[in-house]
């Protein structure tokens, strides 16, 4: 019988994690330094150990992707649209009217390869990659923007997927659907 997978992350697990990468790679995305050490606390120094080491393997190999491709251009991103990235607080530290939100924004020009700007799905997926723990929230916004980045950089040498037209686009046919069936199949008949 070959050797048991252990349940628990050793405790040195995460001894790779460097937070000085990690906050020179954040620093265009929040410029200033104090903001920037929170949200670095948030993403590497909070929660289980194995979710800040995942957080720094994606977020450091996705930025050697970046890199690679000549680097990113945060402003071009931001200057396309972010969310905010809420704060999840209890009701009564809650401000009304206000809405408590961390450093770290969350860029939208990668969704809107997804789905339409303003559209019901770009925000459903906003609110899915925003929810969570901070460790999970800020994470997924930090990957957001260096995944825009990475396409943005795939489409200006053309070799990405080149961003949608302002035009709404049409979806899909379902599986099963109508347009997947011909006139002599029945529906769920095999091919």
């Amino acid at each position: 019988m070959g050797a048991m997978i252990q349940n628990r992350t050793p405790s040195g697990t995460a001894a790779f994690i460097d937070s000085s990468r990690l906050d020179a790679r954040l620093a265009g995305m929040v410029p200033d330094d104090q903001d920037r050490a929170f949200v670095v606390r948030c993403i590497i120094g909070e929660g289980p150990a194995h979710h800040r080491g995942v957080n720094y393997v994606l977020l450091e190999l996705l930025s050697t992707v970046v890199d690679a491709l000549g680097g990113a251009d945060v402003e071009a991103l931001r200057a396309r649209g972010t969310v905010p990235v809420p704060m999840k607080v209890s009701p009564h530290l809650a401000r009304p009217g206000s809405l408590m939100a961390y450093p770290l924004d969350l860029p939208t020009a990668p969704l809107e390869r997804l789905a339409p700007g303003g559209s019901p799905e770009l925000s459903a997926m906003a609110a899915c990659l925003t929810d969570g723990p901070p460790q999970h929230a800020l994470a997924n916004a930090a990957m957001m923007w260096l995944i825009g980045a990475a396409l943005d950089r795939l489409e200006e040498r053309g070799r990405g997927p080149k961003r949608p037209s302002a035009r709404t686009r049409s979806r899909p046919p379902a599986v099963g659907g109508a347009a997947d069936r011909s006139p002599s199949r029945p529906p769920g008949a095999k091919r």
